[in-house]
């Protein structure tokens, strides 16, 4: 199975904290939270993470640029939250550099992916030049959340769920891309047997042969007992 590589691109740092929310939320910190937080869902795909900024750095647009073409990468992503002269300026919206090419279907697969998520207004993809999906070779969009200038939508960014919910639309358009599946964290954790126990305690609640679901559910990895056998056998010839 093929290692892909994704370059996450937190926008601004350091003395550079892009825009600024009315009470002082600055973008550079969100978009390296939900950075970190895309980070941690991917690996657990296998997905090798590569980032242009470490902490609370300001690194130039060139120094990003060579970082990812300078690292064989599949994948570039910039993350920015967006702002404007109207205070009700809202939603979110994706940058590819042109229409047709692989960064413009990945642009796709975000944009899709993460309005689903956090439910904000969808303002669509859109093509500019901007020098971070121009100058990288390799499929590249730049995202922009919410609008950090708009009060509610600043609030909404100040939320770790909010946060959470944007890094999972974000993670799982990078996925559906790449043709991953996205499973929920706690789906992952369960076992092989588990998730088969599961699909058949479904199936034989919906046929009427098991009316106690709950009580089955506590068992699914432990080693059945005679008496439980034989009651589940009992009721199937009952029918």
């Amino acid at each position: 199975m093929k290692k892909y590589i994704v370059v996450l691109d937190p926008g601004h740092g350091g003395s550079d904290p892009g825009a600024v929310g009315p009470t002082g939320l600055k973008e550079s910190h969100v978009a390296f939270k939900i950075a970190c937080m895309v980070s941690d869902i991917l690996v657990r795909y296998g997905i090798e993470i590569i980032f242009t900024r470490a902490g609370d750095t300001r690194v130039s647009l060139d120094e990003r640029v060579r970082i990812a073409n300078n690292s064989n990468v599949d994948y570039f992503v910039s993350i920015h939250i967006n702002s404007a002269t109207n205070p009700k300026a809202t939603g979110t919206e994706t940058f590819a550099y042109k229409v047709g090419v692989e960064g413009d279907r990945l642009a796709y697969s975000i944009q899709s992916n993460l309005v689903q998520a956090i439910g904000l207004a969808d303002r669509g993809v859109k093509y500019n030049s901007l020098q971070v999906v121009r100058e990288t070779p390799m499929p590249a969009c730049l995202v922009e959340v919410a609008f950090i200038n708009n009060p509610n939508e600043e609030q909404l960014l100040k939320s770790a769920e909010f946060l959470e919910k944007a890094a999972i639309g974000i993670a799982k358009g990078i996925l559906e891309h790449i043709g991953i599946d996205y499973m929920p964290k706690e789906e992952e954790a369960m076992g092989w047997e588990e998730k088969q126990g599961l699909e058949h305690l479904e199936n034989l609640v919906k046929k009427k042969i098991i009316d106690s679901p709950e009580f089955w559910k506590d068992k699914l990895t432990e080693p059945m007992p005679t008496w439980a056998i034989l009651s589940l056998i009992d009721r199937i010839t009952d029918k």
